[in-house]
């Protein structure tokens, strides 16, 4: 036995400091949920971080502790929708480039009809943050979801070579951000914003890809309604 309490104390830190990182870890949760909730049950996506600590069932100071800024959660609960097409990235191993660039879409679109409310809400609070929070954001939320995409193209060797990827994912990141805003803005149905997001991707890649893919494209275009607007 030891005898020693500062020994002892060193013997137990590591145990205290792992329930301290838990507890700190379940809190962020809370908030991150509670935050969802209140999105998803107002229009506008609005909260206030007092609103958002009683929601939790925590102190006022909880949510700038461990966040900062309201801009922080609304990330954090961005990331958390978004975060299964960082993992799930598998079912693109094989396919052809325009099967990829569409399927893309087409999974994002089921994922939005699951959770239409919450994202909707969410892309209106993202974009009602003023300015000096939106330059906390760091870089574009949508690149988590254009990302894995243009890496799967490009580890494939299906993009140019000379042709830098980041170059593509940030103008496939500008498209896919003005299309959330109008769909946000104007309650586009899903089935819209897949045709918008369709059109305008197949419009990027049209002149990257090889013969197969430009013609699947290129159909993608022709069958755009005449009437998009």
């Amino acid at each position: 036995m030891n005898g020693d309490p500062a020994g002892q104390d060193k013997q137990h830190a590591p145990a205290v400091l792992g329930k301290r990182q838990q507890g700190i870890e379940d809190r962020r949760r809370r908030l991150v949920k509670a935050a969802s909730d209140l999105i998803a049950e107002r229009d506008d996506g609005s909260f206030s971080m007092p609103e958002l600590a009683e929601r939790a069932g925590l102190s006022l100071a909880t949510p700038y502790n461990l966040f900062g800024s309201k801009a922080a959660v609304l990330v954090q609960v961005f990331e958390r929708l978004v975060r299964g097409f960082h993992r799930d990235t598998l079912w693109m191993a094989g396919l052809p480039a325009s099967d990829r660039v569409l399927g893309v879409i087409d999974r994002l679109i089921v994922a939005y009809e699951r959770q239409g409310r919450l994202f909707r809400n969410l892309w209106k609070a993202l974009y009602g943050l003023d300015v000096s929070e939106h330059r906390q954001l760091n870089l574009s939320l949508s690149h988590q979801i254009v990302g894995p995409l243009v890496e799967s193209l490009a580890a494939d060797q299906l993009l140019p070579p000379d042709l830098p990827p980041v170059a593509i994912e940030i103008t496939l990141v500008r498209i896919f951000d003005a299309n959330f805003e109008q769909w946000a803005a104007q309650d586009w149905t899903p089935d819209y914003l897949r045709i918008q997001l369709r059109a305008s991707f197949a419009l990027v890649f049209l002149g990257l890809f090889d013969q197969h893919d430009r013609a699947r494209l290129a159909a993608v275009i022709r069958e755009t309604p005449a009437d998009l607007s």
